[in-house]
């Protein structure tokens, strides 16, 4: 079962860097998009949407990429954050479906119960 945590810290790692990179994306993405329309009304919703967006899915990705490095060294509070996350991702159709299930299992075994509590 310590392969499987490595590959879901692992994972969480890389998926909550992308979230970053997306959120970056989305944030400038609609600020920049809607200004370029120079319809006020379109500037002001495109701008706050943008910005929810970008702080929202941010915001995911920052307690990912933090419990993913905490999980790799065992700490028991990082299974319970990510067990958050991932039960978030899996609305995110078709990846974060599958790693969010994937981490699910894994931090629900027994097995790895017994191990992080075991660190404690």
């Amino acid at each position: 079962m310590r392969t499987h945590i490595k590959v879901v810290g692992l994972v969480n790692l890389l998926y909550s860097a992308l979230g970053v990179l997306a959120a970056l994306g989305a944030l400038f993405g609609t600020v920049f998009g809607s200004l370029a329309t120079l319809n006020p009304v379109a500037m002001v919703v495109g701008s706050v949407a943008g910005v929810v967006m970008g702080i929202v899915i941010g915001a995911m990705s920052i307690f990912g990429l933090i419990a993913g490095v905490a999980l790799l060294n065992h700490q028991n509070w990082a299974r319970y954050v990510v067990l958050v996350v991932s039960a978030l991702r899996l609305f995110r159709w078709p990846w974060g479906t599958l790693f969010g299930g994937y981490s699910i299992w894994v931090l629900t075994h027994q097995e790895t119960k017994d191990l992080f509590n075991a660190n404690s």
